[in-house]
C-alpha cells in the first residue's frame, strides 16, 4: 500500500490531490504507481511536489525541457550574471537526489564543478561514485530510470552503452 503526500502551495496541493485521488493507487506496487503519477504530473503540469512513500516523483517533462535549454546554450550557467543559471533548481535537486552527486553546497557550486554540456555528459557516464548514473538507480525508482534513459538518449544519440541492469 503506497502513501501519497504533497508539498507546495495550498492551491497546487489541492489540484494535485484532486487529480491523483481518481487513480486509486493505494493497492498498486510502488514502481508502477511512480510511473502513473509521473505521467499525470506531466500531463497536467502539476506544480505541487508529489511524494510516494516519502520519495519525490519526478517530472520527466520538466527535466527534459531544462536539458534542452542547457544543450542549446552548451553550458549550465548564464553568461549574464544577473540572470539565474540555466540549470534549474529542480534539475539540480534531481541530480543530487537521484543521480549520485553530492550537493556541492548549492546549484551554483554544482555548476562550478560541471559547467558545460561536456561535463554533464561525463557525469552521466561516471557519477561521483564512479558509476554510470543509470546503473546507480534502485529498481523501484522507475520515474528516475525513465528520466535518465531519456537524458542519455539526448546526450548520447549515436552511442550505444553496455547493457545495464536498468534496460
Amino acid at each position: 500500500m503506497v502513501k501519497i503526500t504533497y508539498s507546495g502551495s495550498e492551491r497546487d496541493i489541492k489540484q494535485a490531490a484532486n487529480i491523483l485521488k481518481q487513480l486509486n493507487l493505494t493497492r498498486m506496487k510502488e514502481p508502477k504507481a511512480r510511473l502513473k503519477i509521473q505521467k499525470i504530473i506531466d500531463k497536467y503540469n502539476l506544480k505541487a511536489t508529489v511524494l510516494l512513500d516519502g520519495n519525490v516523483v519526478w517530472s520527466k517533462k520538466k527535466i527534459l525541457r531544462n536539458l534542452d535549454r542547457i544543450m542549446k546554450h552548451g553550458t549550465l550557467y548564464n553568461e549574464n550574471q544577473r540572470k539565474p543559471p540555466i540549470l534549474s533548481r529542480y534539475f539540480y535537486q534531481f541530480l543530487t537526489s537521484c543521480c549520485g552527486s553530492v550537493g556541492h553546497y548549492d546549484v551554483y557550486g554544482w555548476i562550478h564543478k560541471y559547467s558545460t554540456i561536456e561535463h554533464l555528459k561525463k557525469f552521466f557516464k561516471k557519477n561521483e561514485f564512479d558509476k554510470r548514473v543509470l546503473d546507480d538507480i534502485p529498481e523501484w525508482q522507475t520515474d528516475a530510470i525513465e528520466i535518465i534513459k531519456a537524458i542519455e538518449q539526448k546526450l548520447f544519440p549515436f552511442q550505444s552503452f553496455l547493457k545495464s541492469k536498468n534496460k
